[in-house]
């Protein structure tokens, strides 16, 4: 088996992810996680699939073929079993949008030499002002030279607004 990481962005048109997953089935493949999201008037998507490898140069053609979509397949390797669940924080953070904040936020994840396994971010308007706000929900892992303390409070140096939460889990 092998695996492999599809990204997609194109035109949106109902059916789209089925058609996809039928794909996937069709060439006895396994779904194993994915990302999907309308951005910017278009929808992207992350999939990670697990397909024989005697079907990987098939599927590969098929799925070249859908009107619409720009598609790239890179191969992968299985990692579900490298990290315990436990072993990694969930960071939600919630402050004033503002130009760069993401870059200052994966700068202070750095700085404690935290990995990223997941980012997720989003603009929402605050309920009683109307303010732009920025709220981004990460999965890191943070390595034993570094603690949570010291993650929160590198985050928590980008500025007064930041409301910054950490925890263990999956």
């Amino acid at each position: 088996m092998k695996n492999v990481v599809i990204t997609f962005v194109g035109s949106d048109k109902p059916g789209l992810v089925d058609q996809l997953a039928q794909l996937i089935v069709t060439h006895k493949g396994n779904w194993l996680g994915s990302s999907m999201s309308h951005l910017a008037g278009q929808f992207a998507g992350i999939i990670e699939v697990e397909l024989p490898e005697l079907e990987l140069a098939k599927f590969s053609l098929e799925i070249a073929t859908i009107d619409d979509l720009s598609i790239t397949i890179q191969q992968g390797h299985n990692t579900a079993s490298e990290i315990e669940p436990e072993e990694l924080l969930n960071i939600s953070i919630v402050c004033n949008d503002r130009h760069g904040i993401i870059q200052e936020i994966t700068q202070a994840l750095h700085a404690v030499d935290a990995n990223i396994e997941q980012l997720g971010s989003q603009l929402e308007s605050a309920a009683n002002t109307g303010q732009t706000l920025f709220r981004a929900n990460i999965v890191a892992l943070l390595p034993e030279h570094s603690s949570i303390e010291q993650l929160q409070e590198s985050i928590e140096k980008i500025g007064d607004d930041m409301m910054v939460d950490v925890e263990y889990g999956s």
